[in-house]
């Protein structure tokens, strides 16, 4: 076992404790055992940090990394620096992999000497049972063009995008080498995934996409990233727009599609304090104040010029309330923004109803 490649599986967590030791399970039982299971406690104020201690006791493959509260970039930086393996999968407590993702992974890199991999995920819903599944077909790389062409035709015709780092696993010293030019992940509260990947994309020169889908990605009703309120999500979602329109700039340069991709995906995510019930649930803001904030949104002038451009359908019933909401015409139709208004009152009296 010991002439195996180390991996190390790295783990930020922040108030975990309803997730373990569960959320360890399919981590621990890999068919890989040549482990390192990296955690890092963000400085959490549950009993997080007492469970993970006495998992570790039971088990010498985890180490785990105490440190002051500092969000889940500057965790993840923690992480880069102190895996001891050859190789390298960052994955989330909150959500589970297939046992073989380790060795399957570790031997397509391997047997061809790649840096990176990308593999497919499976999106469970469980308010309402639904499961989605997406993946790549299987394709090897070896430059940077190719890297770009697999990026434009297949990553971004994903429905998901392929933001998520945990449909990735690396090659620790490839890593390394950008980790020595200043490549991390910055100290944001959202979308710091992305963003790192983005900064990575243009360095791949040798990969492969597998088509297993070996991560599941939870979506809880409540309590995980994918569905707590979030006060500067929007200032967020222009952050990651102007970084993709920059990786655009610099590196793509020429492809409408991928520039209608980011598009679209910048006025989905700016929609979802509009006509998201959570929103309204967790935020401390009064009825004139979400209207002030909705303002905002639809007045920025990212979202104006996006909403003024976008002529790809938004989903699958473009007449429909979400469609008409964000598309271009929307600023000069009154009856809709009575109708948007209308929905806010509707989603707040609802909350008021639950006090």
């Amino acid at each position: 076992m010991s002439q195996l490649p180390l991996v190390t599986i790295a783990i930020p967590v922040y108030n975990a404790q309803r997730f373990l030791p569960q959320g360890l399970d399919t981590v621990r039982n890999q068919t890989y055992q040549n482990l390192e299971i990296l955690i890092a406690d963000d400085g959490s104020s549950d009993s997080t940090a007492t469970l993970l201690d006495h998992l570790a006791e039971q088990d010498n493959r985890i180490r785990v990394i105490h440190l002051p509260h500092q969000g889940v970039g500057a965790t993840r930086n923690v992480l880069l620096e102190e895996a001891n393996g050859a190789y390298l999968y960052f994955c989330d407590i909150d959500d589970y992999i297939e046992s073989n993702l380790v060795e399957v992974n570790l031997a397509a890199l391997e047997e061809k000497e790649l840096d990176v991999s990308f593999f497919g995920l499976t999106f469970e819903f469980k308010a309402t049972g639904l499961i989605d599944s997406d993946a790549p077909s299987e394709q090897i790389i070896y430059s940077n063009e190719e890297f770009k062409q697999f990026y434009c035709n297949v990553l971004m015709n994903s429905p998901y995008g392929y933001g998520y780092l945990p449909t990735k696993f690396f090659r620790m010293s490839f890593l390394r080498t950008l980790l020595e030019q200043g490549v991390k992940f910055e100290k944001i509260p959202m979308h710091e995934d992305e963003i790192f990947n983005l900064a990575l994309f243009r360095h791949i020169t040798r990969a492969c996409s597998l088509s297993q889908t070996l991560y599941h990605y939870i979506i809880y009703s409540k309590g995980n990233s994918s569905t707590t309120f979030r006060p500067n999500a929007f200032e967020s979602s222009i952050s990651l727009f102007q970084h993709r329109i920059k990786l655009y700039n610099e590196w793509i340069k020429d492809n409408k599609k991928v520039l209608e991709s980011y598009r679209k995906q910048l006025l989905i995510a700016v929609s979802y304090p509009i006509i998201k019930y959570e929103y309204y649930s967790q935020s401390a803001e009064s009825f004139a104040q979400h209207l002030k904030t909705i303002s905002h949104i639809l007045n920025h002038p990212i979202v104006r010029e996006c909403a003024g451009q976008c002529y790809i359908p938004l989903c699958d019933h473009p007449n429909s309330f979400f469609s008409k909401l964000i598309d271009r015409n929307f600023y000069r139709n009154r009856p809709l923004m009575f109708l948007l208004s209308r929905n806010v009152r509707d989603l707040y009296r609802k909350l008021l109803k639950k006090q």
